[in-house]
């Protein structure tokens, strides 16, 4: 199948505009490999960039960051072997040259580029039939890990990474503010990195009851006039040790403070907004750790995989629904919404389901 074919494809046209385009069917370049895709997700950088809210990612762009998928061609210098094989695709591409590459932080690469969140246009997302990506970026995923699983395997190597650079968590008490699908993800690799009780806070009830099933010690209205009591309360008086703040406002990150200890971590996981002000005072003082958390590596990647792998990704629970592209629009508008679940885009026919 050439260029001369066409597909229907996601596109973001400008802020509150979803529609679905034909575009031509990729073909791979050297080194290069094409996926036939399976799912793609929603993140929440596109709820936000297409909302205007997001500081980097602006409209029009071609989205679909979050995908699994089927090889079904690769191109000269790739590896032949991938043809037929269930894989990710890593979104991130790193120039593998600059200070950052050579020192294996390819996140923080200098020229980082993003598949699916390319205003440019020339790195077109996986909200379509098909998605070309370099060789380099795609990683098999083995039978233990379901096509569900494989979605979200993107989605939960930032909390990997988040908790990989948290130091060890081994036996720490942690915090998460937001119960978003990120938030959830930060329960996840949290307890995969040995933390002994999670906390989560949220403004809406369900979300919080979904964060116990997930496997939270404890859940907090983030509206709590006794907030830091109440969090404090499931560490039998104590405090925090890692805060893993998915809201990433200015008055989460005064929650984050009023929660951790002395020589605490925060992380800042979610996407600011907007600046905001920070109590310096106390990160001198105190000697607070602030650290920022963009993305991910390929390593954080297997490891999300290999907690799939494990039957330590529930994305049964996570997934609330799945659209077909063609209904792109409403998908798009449901993850806005932000109570339900993860939402999922697929191309294939027989896919698309509720699943509550």
């Amino acid at each position: 199948m050439g260029t001369s074919a066409t597909m229907r494809q996601v596109r973001v046209a400008g802020l509150n505009d979803v529609t679905v385009v034909d575009s031509p069917v990729p073909d791979v370049g050297p080194e290069q490999v094409r996926v036939a895709v399976t799912y793609a997700g929603i993140c929440g950088s596109d709820t936000h960039a297409i909302a205007g809210h997001h500081p980097f990612l602006h409209p029009p762009y071609l989205p679909g960051h979050e995908l699994c998928g089927v090889v079904d061609r690769v191109g000269a210098g790739a590896d032949p072997s991938l043809v037929g094989q269930r894989v990710v695709v890593r979104p991130n591409v790193e120039c593998g040259e600059c200070v950052n590459c050579r020192a294996g932080r390819i996140n923080a690469c200098q020229q980082l580029a993003w598949i699916g969140c390319d205003s440019s246009g020339k790195l077109a997302g996986g909200m379509a039939a098909y998605v070309v990506a370099p060789g380099r970026n795609i990683i098999p995923v083995p039978d233990e890990v379901s096509d569900l699983d494989a979605a979200l395997v993107e989605c939960l190597a930032t909390p990997v990474h988040a908790a990989r650079i948290a130091g060890d968590l081994h036996g720490a008490n942690v915090t998460v503010l937001g119960a978003g699908t990120v938030g959830m993800l930060c329960v996840v690799a949290a307890r995969a990195a040995g933390a002994a009780t999670i906390v989560v806070t949220d403004l809406e009830p369900a979300k919080r009851e979904r964060a116990l099933k997930l496997g939270a010690d404890a859940a907090v209205d983030a509206a709590d006039p006794q907030f830091a009591t109440a969090v404090r309360r499931a560490y039998d008086g104590g405090r925090a040790d890692v805060v893993f703040d998915c809201v990433a406002t200015e008055a989460s990150i005064r929650q984050a403070f009023d929660v951790l200890r002395r020589a605490g971590t925060l992380l800042v996981v979610g996407v600011p907004p907007r600046a905001g002000n920070v109590p310096l005072p106390e990160v001198q003082d105190w000697e607070m750790r602030i650290q920022g958390c963009a993305n991910y590596t390929a390593a954080d990647m297997q490891t999300a995989i290999a907690i799939a792998a494990a039957g330590g990704l529930p994305s049964e629970q996570i997934v609330s629904t799945v659209f077909p592209v063609e209904e792109a629009a409403a998908a798009f508008a449901a993850a806005a919404n932000g109570s339900v679940g993860k939402i999922l885009v697929t191309p294939r026919s027989g896919l698309a389901t509720h699943r509550g």
